[in-house]
């Protein structure tokens, strides 16, 4: 049985498939939710500032979370949405508040940082981060590292 788990286990392997979906699902929720404030631009800037959102960051986040949606499911800077998308979530966590226990803004957050920590995968129209150090300014090309040391 162990044998089995592992050969069939070994078949679904794959990180970057993995991260292209992981990538896609908040990719798709935050286009879609940015779209449709674009859409309804006047109400939505009048429901955020009852909760005291002011008009040029309703903008802001609108177009953020349209643009943003878009790089997350290309994988086109997806470490940098990734951290804006997470930080986005936690200021509305913290907005609309905890009482109504765990809610979706939290799990967006969450998945918004995992995409930051892990970066685009192989699956990305441009990848930017080093498959080595992780960092988006290597010295050399996206995927090659010069800052590292190779035996």
């Amino acid at each position: 049985m162990k044998k089995f788990v592992n050969t069939t286990s070994r078949h679904f392997y794959n990180r970057d498939l993995g991260l292209l979906l992981i990538r896609i699902a908040p990719g798709l929720i935050f286009l879609t939710h940015g779209w449709m404030k674009i859409q309804n631009m006047d109400q939505t800037v009048m429901f955020l500032a009852q909760m005291g959102i002011s008009a040029p960051f309703v903008f802001f986040i609108s177009w953020l979370e349209v643009i943003g949606g878009i790089a997350l499911i290309l994988g086109v800077a997806t470490r940098l949405f990734g951290l804006l998308f997470g930080i986005e979530m936690l200021v509305a966590t913290v907005i609309v508040g905890f009482g109504r226990g765990v809610s979706v803004d939290l799990v967006l957050a969450l998945v918004s940082f995992g995409v930051a920590l892990t970066g685009s995968g192989k699956y990305s129209i441009y990848k930017m981060e080093c498959k080595d150090c992780g960092g988006m300014l290597c010295n050399g090309p996206a995927g090659t590292c010069t800052l590292v040391k190779k035996d």
